[in-house]
């Protein structure tokens, strides 16, 4: 199976001058990606999660080391081409949904699809809110909705632009659990035809979902579970805690 994804050594780190240290968040990951695979990101607050999703879409830049997506190396882009790439080959889910407060639901999605596409496909943007349980929705704006809702939305959005490679943030964090287990269900079924999902989660139960879990701690990758259940995931993330 080819690789989606792979990191060499990255870090992160932020500040530093004559009067103060820098803080080092990522320190040398280094992590591969397949095609048709869900990894998931868990660890305990401060370790770097959320860094490393941002570093790895692109989002941020890394201070050292290198990122690959589909055999390009994006830190080696100007800021024309890196928007370009992200836009035809990666989706982000954000935690804050970044939805546009004067567009509806169905004009969030169909927006991300034109940029993506440079066409809407109606029925493709419906089928994408109704993957998610927001067809009834679809004329309402962001303002109109739940924040359990937008996140659909937003989920909705990622999926409509079918990219090969899709980064979520804590997609279920503000989903009851009869909505968020649907999302998952999204999530996993969307890599049964090679696309990749990597998610960042603090709900342990969700993160045995992946086909591997990344367990993170004081930015570097503290261990690695294949196909877990939600207790051994438990059982790691403590481990990475009491360890520090």
């Amino acid at each position: 199976m080819n690789t989606i994804l792979e990191t060499d050594g990255i870090t992160r780190s932020f500040g530093g001058d004559r009067r103060s240290q820098p803080i080092h968040v990522l320190r040398g990951v280094s992590l591969s990606v397949r095609q048709g695979e869900m990894v998931t990101i868990v660890g305990p607050s401060g370790s770097g999660k959320s860094t490393l999703l941002q570093c790895m879409s692109g989002l941020d830049a890394v201070s050292t080391g290198t990122v690959t997506i589909a055999g390009t190396a994006i830190g080696e882009l100007d800021l024309d081409q890196a928007a370009a790439f992200r836009r035809d080959n990666i989706a982000f889910v954000f935690q804050s949904y970044n939805l546009i407060p004067a567009f509806t639901a169905f004009d969030n999605v169909a927006l991300a699809m034109r940029m993506s596409r440079g066409n809407v496909d109606r029925r493709s943007v419906m089928s994408a809110l109704d993957s998610v349980g927001l067809r009834e929705v679809s004329g309402r704006r962001p303002g109109q909705l739940s924040g359990g809702q937008q996140q659909r939305v937003a989920i909705a959005r990622a999926l409509a632009t079918r990219p090969s490679l899709l980064f979520a943030d804590e997609p279920t964090g503000a989903l009851d659990s009869e909505s968020g287990s649907r999302v998952l269900a999204l999530l996993r079924e969307y890599t049964a035809d090679g696309r990749s999902v990597v998610m960042v989660t603090h709900d342990l139960e969700a993160a045995a979902v992946g086909d591997r879990v990344l367990v993170m701690r004081d930015g570097q990758i503290h261990g690695e579970l294949v196909s877990p259940t939600a207790t051994q995931v438990f059982d790691a993330v403590e481990s990475a805690r009491v360890s520090r």
